[in-house]
């Protein structure tokens, strides 16, 4: 099972700080538990250094990490607050039929109801629903398919 980890890392930020990444952790922690042989796509703590890159360089990165959101078998987005890249690599999972777990206050907010699958209002929800008959169903139902065979398109 392949897990995009998608969730704030600059958000609203103007300066080039980001915000905590401890969820990211806890987020592998909850699923390795259930799943210890889950690989995880990390933007995040694949790209450590990505804040002095060059514009190209970052934009390259942005757009490589949305178009492999739609190729993993489950989607987990951290939004605590909003986050337009979290928001784009959830469109392109829910595009292709990639299982969009979104894990958030925002639940009411169009792009999270319109996009997920499932929203969490914090982290012991979604890890009671990892060891869920659920979530495996889900991600069994997505595994070793090409997107087009679960609803998404190849263009």
């Amino acid at each position: 099972m392949r897990v995009f980890l998608a969730g704030i890392i600059q958000g609203g930020r103007t300066d080039d700080g980001i915000h905590h990444q401890g969820y990211r952790k806890q987020i592998r922690d909850a699923i390795a538990v259930a799943y210890p042989d889950a690989q995880f796509v990390d933007p995040h703590e694949e790209n450590l250094g990505r804040l002095e890159w060059s514009r190209d360089l970052q934009e390259e990165m942005f757009l490589r990490y949305v178009a492999e959101a739609g190729r993993c078998d489950v989607l987990v987005a951290w939004l605590p607050e909003p986050s337009m890249g979290t928001s784009v690599e959830m469109y392109e999972a829910h595009r292709l039929g990639v299982p969009v777990l979104a894990i958030s206050p925002l639940g009411g907010t169009w792009a999270v109801f319109s996009l997920a699958t499932h929203t969490f209002p914090d982290l012991e929800a979604f890890s009671d629903f990892v060891r869920s008959p659920g979530f495996a169903e889900l991600v069994l139902s997505r595994q070793g398919k090409p997107a087009a065979a679960v609803g998404g398109t190849d263009e």
